[in-house]
């Protein structure tokens, strides 16, 4: 019977592993939808399209501060016989096409980055011919495309890469009845860029549920106002019958990326979730197997493991300002400090794996196979040689896409990554001989903020790889993996009150909350006195809010709870059960309908960040000091062990009592 219980166990476990990979297969992805910011646009390819004597006789190029550059024919942009107008004449016939190759691009106003607020064109076109067949006055079709524009996907659908590019094919030939130009109007033309990110089929790195090789489709919306010409225009080209200019809409660009929604990482997170489960099952009906512990160790630790295996793909970045050069640059030396780490680690799962200290002339045969099989799924052989660059100390990188303080910013943070690296994998700096003013900003100084020169995009993306960095750093070498919850908890940015609140309120509140996070996260993060925010452990002024009375007392009291607990904690104050028992069962704050919503959200975001901080890294805290004569032979990190288990069992016993007694 108990042998047809463990089976059954095993079956359904089986199934849902099946469940997940069949999900795997024919996952449809969601779509996510992000506002991009822009300071500026590459001007599109414009192509105009008339009759066969269509002419443009000059296009303005005008600048933000109104400077203008006239270019008669716009001989400089516009090439008659240019091959690519072959690429619009299969859906229009006599087509002109502007060209910049982003050279020139449209610039946000008030941004500091020059650049242009439109392009003005006057033409030339054969009005009798162009009425023919029309009812109407003669008009230009203009088709706007951006510059690195793919044509083969688009007249050849067999070419297609993704369904988007079949679907921009319809809009593609609609835009091209977009009448940009009439005969003896001014044209208006705006427009706004969008891009949609398609995962292609077969897409590795996304079905592993990473960032995929997107392939982006992008997209122009225009729109267009008409002023009739007055009746003695200035300062025209003669012969002149129209004019229109195009001007960017928006620098605001919507992007649209789909997202798989189950890829192998989540479904070995679900599969560890569902063996933690069935590991409780088997504990139950058939005892505590230690192989329990390690499968679902191991089963968490999975991605971390093909994040460091040779077929994880090679790093690389798709900057937007920052130059290949820099660009080689940096990858050269974010690849090195991760092999540094990965170095450390492959030396600790050898001795694992080894169960002793790694000594190659002790190893049995199948000792030697199986550190050589790790060694190649490692590609230890790269590890060595990115190592031995890392070894070689840099004074400083030099970025030419980067102006000096930014450059001093991503040198700095590099610095202080080596140094924390260096103290535990090279074992040339002791901690004693440790920087600690460098080692306590590597803690709490985590978020690169560079000048508006470097564009936001670029930003995210160093300081993302900076993140990955740390997590490993702070895991694996400080035992410290929390440190990067407690940043970005302490580093959380809310959206503003609203205006129902007074500016008084506004500043008391954000400034409360501010000192709160800061005393907590200095304890945590180790920032120094220098640098602390002052704390006033009193809750008087909160007591001055202006708000609803209702909605007053009951912020009173639950900045009187927290700061209580913060308070016995850190600063030793005795502590009072009744508000501790208080403190974590009153949790729900409801406030009245007097108060805003967005206040409401903004206050309960705010208070729910500062409880995760407190239950998860200040109750947690152990503080009781032991001192235990081992053996001199027992091993270092059995005394480690003993220690901790000592200190948890009896900090939860003496607690427990204790508590309930008081």
């Amino acid at each position: 019977m108990r042998e047809f219980r463990y089976f059954i166990v095993i079956i359904a476990y089986l199934l849902y592993l099946f469940y997940l990979i069949y999900n795997i297969v024919i996952d449809k992805p969601n779509l996510k939808v992000e506002q991009i910011f822009l300071h500026e646009i590459d001007i599109p390819d414009i192509a105009i399209c008339g009759t066969p004597e269509l002419r443009i006789l000059r296009c303005d190029l005008i600048t933000n501060n109104g400077e203008k550059t006239p270019i008669d024919g716009c001989n400089s942009y516009i090439t008659p016989n240019a091959i690519d107008h072959d690429n619009y004449d299969n859906y229009r016939d006599n087509c002109l096409v502007f060209k910049a190759n982003k050279t020139i691009k449209f610039a946000k106003p008030n941004s500091g980055i020059s650049g242009l607020q439109k392009i003005g064109f006057y033409f030339y076109d054969d009005t009798t011919a162009a009425e023919i067949n029309t009812l109407g006055i003669a008009a230009l079709t203009i088709q706007l495309t951006p510059p690195d524009f793919d044509f083969n996907s688009l007249t050849n659908t067999n070419k297609a890469i993704s369904q988007m590019d079949k679907a921009t094919l319809s809009e593609f030939k609609l835009q091209l009845n977009f009448i940009a130009g009439m005969v003896n109007y001014a044209a208006v033309v705006r427009f706004k860029t969008s891009t949609y990110r398609s995962i292609l089929p077969g897409d590795t790195r996304a079905i592993f549920g990473l960032e995929p090789n997107y392939h982006v489709t992008p997209k122009i919306e225009n729109s267009v106002s008409y002023i009739p010409f007055n009746s003695n225009p200035y300062n025209i080209p003669v012969g002149t019958t129209g004019y229109f200019s195009i001007a960017a809409g928006s620098f605001t660009q919507e992007q649209t990326s789909e997202e798989r929604t189950n890829t192998i990482f989540g479904a070995i997170t679900a599969f560890g979730d569902a063996f933690g489960t069935l590991a409780g099952i088997i504990v139950i009906f058939f005892g505590n197997f230690f192989f329990v512990r390690k499968s679902l160790n191991s089963i968490q630790d999975s991605k971390e493991f093909i994040e460091r295996s040779r077929f994880y793909p090679k790093l690389d970045f798709k900057f937007s300002k920052i130059n290949d050069k820099d660009k080689g640059v940096l990858i050269d030396e974010f690849s090195k400090i991760r092999c540094a780490i990965f170095l450390y680690l492959l030396k600790n799962d050898l001795n694992e794996i080894n169960e002793e200290p790694i000594n190659e002339s002790e190893y049995k045969l199948e000792d030697r196979f199986a550190t050589k099989v790790y060694h190649w799924l490692m590609n230890k052989a790269y590890i060595d040689i990115m190592f031995n660059k890392y070894r070689v100390q840099n004074e400083s990188l030099n970025f030419s896409s980067m102006d000096k303080e930014d450059q001093e910013l991503l040198n700095k943070e590099f610095r202080k990554i080596r140094h924390v690296i260096s103290t535990y994998v090279l074992e040339n700096i002791s901690e004693d001989q440790m920087d600690q003013k460098m080692f306590a900003e590597y803690k709490y100084k985590r978020e690169l903020k560079f000048s508006n020169k470097v564009d936001k995009g670029d930003e995210k993306l160093l300081n993302d790889e900076f993140r990955k960095i740390r997590k490993l750093i702070d895991k694996h070498l400080l035992d410290e993996p929390n440190i990067e919850k407690i940043f970005e908890a302490f580093n959380s940015q809310r959206e503003d009150f609203s205006n129902d609140m007074g500016k008084e309120d506004k500043e008391l509140l954000i400034d409360e909350f501010r000192q709160i996070k800061h005393v907590i996260c200095s304890h945590l993060l180790d920032i120094p006195k220098d640098e602390e925010i002052k704390y006033n452990n009193s809750v008087e002024k909160v007591k001055l809010l202006k708000i609803h009375i209702n909605d007053r007392k009951l912020l009173v009291f639950e900045f009187y709870k927290i700061k209580h607990v913060i308070n016995s904690i850190l600063f030793k104050e005795l502590k009072d059960r009744g508000i501790y028992k208080k403190y974590k069962m009153n949790r729900e704050l409801k406030f009245s309908n007097k108060m805003n919503e967005k206040d409401k959200k903004r206050l309960k975001d705010e208070f729910r960040t500062i409880r995760y901080l407190i239950d998860n890294f200040l109750l947690n805290e152990s503080k009781i000091q032991t001192n235990i004569n081992f053996l001199e032979n027992m091993d270092s990190r059995d005394k480690e062990l003993l220690v901790k288990e000592d200190h948890n069992n009896t900090r939860n016993d003496t607690d427990s009592y204790v508590l309930d007694k008081v």
